[in-house]
């Protein structure tokens, strides 16, 4: 008897949370979630903006989305700038008119990096200092139900250049195949 009368007292001591831990554990999660997620766009934009193959990879994200959003063709053009601050890239509409204009987008610059839209399947390289080097693609078009034309991209890092292959069903680049 004297077992059960200990037993039960101990039921009535423990308790659950009170409703102010419970409201300051919600807030303090509240508070953790929204510094991660305004430091993670921070950290992605950062990232973009950071590299020309990334910001390219994302300025090929934008167009595509806005491709499916507007349920239209978009393209998107490399532009022959004089003015090293200039525009690299040129986006919207097949047709231009002053309605429509076309957004600029600015690759960064890194020294040595060089990041080109190429055709999907080479119609002629020529050797300048040794390197291979294609003419740039005219355009690019992005289309309605999420797809693009199919394109290589050309990374050229301190002379070394590396070719990857862009999917037209993601607008991604393909995963590049491990060396045998």
């Amino acid at each position: 008897m004297n077992t059960a009368r200990q037993h039960s007292s101990r039921l009535t001591e423990r308790g659950g949370f009170t409703l102010l831990e419970t409201l300051l554990a919600i807030g303090l999660m509240t508070m953790i979630a929204a510094v991660l997620i305004g430091g993670s766009s921070a950290l992605l934009k950062g990232a973009s903006d950071a590299d020309p193959e990334t910001a390219v990879l994302a300025l090929f994200q934008t167009v595509r989305r806005n491709a499916v959003l507007k349920g239209t063709i978009l393209e998107l053009t490399p532009t022959v700038t004089i003015d090293e601050n200039g525009p690299d890239f040129t986006w919207g509409e097949e047709i231009v008119s002053d309605e429509k204009p076309r957004h600029e987008e600015t690759l960064p610059k890194i020294e040595d990096k060089v990041v080109k839209i190429l055709a999907p399947v080479s119609d002629g390289a020529i050797l300048l200092g040794g390197v291979a080097s294609e003419k740039s693609l005219v355009r690019m078009r992005f289309f309605p139900d999420g797809t693009c034309d199919r394109v290589r991209l050309e990374i050229t890092n301190k002379g070394e250049r590396q070719i990857r292959m862009i999917d037209p069903l993601t607008c991604a680049p393909l995963p590049v195949a491990a060396p045998k």
